[in-house]
């Protein structure tokens, strides 16, 4: 915990993940106190998608960031328009038709496990 998942169009650059998750970890860390060997990040490329009206200059960037629950509003907002800053920083205008989004969610704690036990408490 968190899971941070970034899922890309084909057509979008690629980056390089490692700085961009470091970034984003960093971000998590500060604002959620989330401790950073906690965070687990991976990227995934959609090779098949449509958007919008289907014209092939289209493209999205979806960052989904989830969290035991109990952080507060205030928290999760921070967090996502952190990241969303990041992330637009990160691919810029690379192309001009790219939809950048992140959602932030709760992970409800009696439905996630982990081993070692004790390694979701804060820092």
């Amino acid at each position: 915990m968190p899971q941070i998942e970034l899922e890309y169009s084909s057509n979008v650059p690629e980056v390089n993940f490692s700085d961009l998750f470091r970034e984003i970890h960093q971000a998590v860390h500060e604002i959620a106190g989330i401790r950073l060997q906690n965070c687990k990040s991976r990227a995934r490329v959609a090779e098949q998608y449509f958007i919008g009206n289907g014209e092939v200059d289209n493209a999205f960037v979806h960052l989904q960031i989830r969290f035991i629950e109990g952080r507060t509003a205030t928290t999760k907002q921070a967090v996502g328009e952190q990241c969303l800053s990041i992330l637009k920083q990160c691919y810029g205008v690379s192309i001009a038709a790219m939809q950048i989004t992140v959602e932030v969610d709760d992970l409800l704690s009696e439905f996630y496990f982990k081993h070692p036990k004790g390694s979701l408490t804060p820092q």
